[in-house]
């Protein structure tokens, strides 16, 4: 006589013998490098057999070819898997980052006499990540030199150009690519041009004469969405000191005008007529009569009485202007001034 029976066997998971699973071994990620702290980058998602009702912790791991400076930038929550940023990250600094995110089966609390050291025997499972940092454009070009120097004679043309300037930029792509450019503030500007790619400085038309002890600005500006620039001077010397004159030899002014009218002003020029910057003005006379002033910084003259034409129709004043030409020490001009009451 024969007996059958049947026995079901039903297989229980054992937190030991589960590993946690993510949906792939390694990602990528991109943001920029102005993203703000407490930025919530990724969220990691690690799974267990269906059947298996465990608790899944998360930790972050950094390689040991890591050093302690890329440590710190990044956190993973325990028990949610989010995973934010720390602290501000510089791609000028490190373009990238890399660490592993580790998923731990979470076992319950033992109770009893029990052996504790299959703790050390749970299975873990990791994911990959790589970190690109992207550029944002928060560099501004720098100029190797805060200040050039340039050399012009009579002979010097667009040929032979007299100097170069030079900035780089940290950034990269178009955040870091350079145009140059001469200040439009400078008066110098008619006779000399800059390379906008290279930065070299030439002389434009050398037949009108070569101007030299002036000051130029360059400016270089990066080709970001938001540019960025830095400027830098540089002084153009020569052995021929320009000519400097004095632009007003006479003025005019209507009798009666109350104390303390405006009469005009002395300005300095060279022979093109562009403008000569000038220090210090000062009235050294006016025929004896105390009758006018002038502003030290602007040159411009004023009354300090009311005119009669009746008594004085005239005046003879003396001027003088210190201006400093660059390369050159500080230098005075003194001008006569015929100012007539009318």
């Amino acid at each position: 006589m024969y007996f059958v029976s049947q026995v079901y066997v039903e297989v229980i998971d054992d937190a030991d013998d589960v590993t946690p699973e993510f949906p792939c071994d390694v990602i990528r990620l991109e943001f920029p490098e102005d993203i703000p702290v407490s930025t919530m980058l990724y969220i990691a998602k690690a799974t267990v057999p269906a059947k298996a009702n465990l608790t899944i912790s998360y930790g972050l791991n950094y390689s040991e070819a890591v050093t302690n400076d890329s440590l710190g930038y990044f956190s993973v929550d325990r028990w949610t898997g989010v995973v934010r940023l720390r602290r501000e990250i510089d791609r000028e600094t490190n373009a990238f980052h890399r660490f592993s995110i580790t998923a731990t089966i979470e076992k319950p609390q033992q109770t009893g006499n029990l052996n504790v050291s299959t703790e050390n025997r749970r299975q873990s499972g990791n994911l990959n990540v790589l970190i690109a940092v992207i550029d944002s454009n928060d560099n501004s070009p720098i100029f190797s030199q805060s200040s050039y120097t340039c050399h012009v004679t009579s002979s010097t043309s667009g040929f032979s150009p007299p100097c170069s300037v030079s900035a780089s930029d940290l950034d990269e792509g178009e955040n870091g690519r350079l145009v140059y450019f001469l200040s439009a503030e400078d008066d110098a500007t008619d006779y000399y041009r800059i390379d906008p790619h290279g930065g070299v400085i030439y002389v434009v038309n050398s037949s009108r004469g070569v101007p030299g002890n002036r000051t130029l600005t360059v400016v270089a500006t990066d080709a970001g969405a938001l540019p960025r620039k830095s400027s830098a001077l540089v002084l153009v010397t020569s052995e021929v000191s320009p000519n400097v004159n004095c632009a007003v030899d006479s003025l005019e002014i209507e009798e009666n005008r109350p104390a303390y009218s405006i009469v005009g002003s002395v300005r300095l020029t060279y022979d093109d007529g562009t403008n000569v910057p000038v220090t210090r003005y000062q009235l050294n006379q006016d025929g004896g009569q105390e009758t006018f002033d002038i502003d030290v910084n602007t040159g411009q003259i004023v009354t300090k009485s009311i005119l009669d034409r009746e008594t004085f129709s005239s005046y003879r004043l003396s001027v003088s202007a210190v201006y400093l030409l660059p390369g050159l020490c500080l230098s005075k001009i003194t001008s006569s001034i015929c100012l007539f009451v009318r």
